[in-house]
């Protein structure tokens, strides 16, 4: 009759493991848009960083060249991205950072914009903005000046639901840029 008594008393009823199950559930639930959030907002710190690259690749083509910047995303430009050759003939081209959306490190996430004003592109609100056709891509666009060349350029990046990235202020785009 010992025996009995004992085996009964060291297991859990159904109630109570399903009182676990449900405690377990309900955590799950409070934690799992919390994380994806999070991960969105890492994937896009990944895109800002992105943008800077391609500002100092831009900045560092202006210094050999006299001030003026990259007249396109193509062509020498890529060369003074990390790994690039650093020179504006037909050198070897950088390799373009990598994608957080995408996992890839492709040129073709280099976009040619078509920013013409640095203060009103800051202005737009960014979810009526459209960056590329996938999450996380960059937009270059060279500005252009009286005498034809290129002193100022704006760089913008695409979110997870493929917007510019937004600004720090409400309802402004972030947007790199010379000016």
């Amino acid at each position: 009759m010992r025996s009995k008594n004992r085996n009964r008393a060291s297991g859990f009823t159904l109630i109570e493991l399903l009182v676990v199950v449900i405690i377990i559930g309900i955590l799950a639930a409070i934690a799992l848009p919390n994380f994806v959030g999070a991960q969105n907002k890492a994937k896009e710190a990944s895109v800002k960083a992105n943008m800077r690259t391609c500002q100092i690749a831009a900045e560092t083509y202006a210094t050999d060249a006299g001030g003026q910047y990259p007249d396109n995303s193509t062509g020498a430009y890529r060369n003074y991205f990390p790994g690039g050759s650093n020179d504006q003939g037909t050198g070897t081209a950088g390799v373009m950072p990598v994608n957080p959306f995408s996992n890839k490190s492709d040129f073709t996430d280099l976009l040619a914009g078509s920013v013409s004003n640095v203060k009103t592109a800051r202005e737009t609100d960014p979810t009526t903005v459209s960056i590329g056709s996938v999450a996380g891509q960059i937009e270059y666009s060279p500005i252009a000046d009286a005498t034809g060349g290129f002193s100022a350029y704006a760089i913008r990046g695409g979110n997870y639901q493929k917007k510019c990235l937004a600004g720090t202020a409400a309802k402004t785009s972030l947007v790199l840029s010379n000016q």
